[in-house]
């Protein structure tokens, strides 16, 4: 046994030698494999970048869920009878101008000749959702006819 491993041993250097000559003739082989100790640098690099777009999607992720939560109690507030959906409506609207790709959907998605109209049909579409299954048709309805009475006032911005 131990001579055959002395005659194995000369093999398995050449082998090995064999290998990283064509891993390092052939970084991209290296690469694929996982064995370009050369590139650990740009690793470090790509992971910097990768927690720096973690930290602003998480970032971005918290503002939309404080969007969200501002939303929800706008839409209480409004099902509640507590304000106007005129009021509902200039509410919704100061959190979009900092926020243009959001007012940018709802121009897309909603009727209306201005942008205060559009995101009145916004809000009393978000409001009629957020009411319970069983009120969804008579919260639409009421909303729509506010709508109707008052586009003045929603439309004053």
């Amino acid at each position: 046994m131990l001579v055959r491993a002395f005659v194995d041993r000369p093999r398995i250097v050449l082998f090995g030698l064999a290998v990283i000559g064509a891993l390092s003739v052939h970084p991209t082989w290296a690469q694929s494999v996982g064995a370009d100790v050369w590139g650990v640098p740009g690793l470090h690099e790509e992971m910097r970048g990768t927690r720096d777009e973690r930290d602003r999607l998480d970032a971005e992720d918290e503002e939309v869920r404080r969007r969200i939560t501002v939303k929800d109690a706008i839409a209480d507030e409004l099902l509640a009878n507590r304000i106007t959906l005129a009021e509902a409506v200039e509410r919704f609207t100061e959190m979009f101008p900092t926020r243009s790709k959001y007012l940018a959907a709802i121009r897309d998605a909603y009727p209306g000749a201005t942008d205060q109209e559009k995101i009145a049909h916004h809000t009393v579409a978000y409001t009629t959702l957020h009411a319970a299954p069983a009120e969804r048709a008579a919260t639409a309805e009421r909303l729509h006819a506010e709508l109707v009475r008052t586009p003045s006032s929603v439309d004053a911005r």
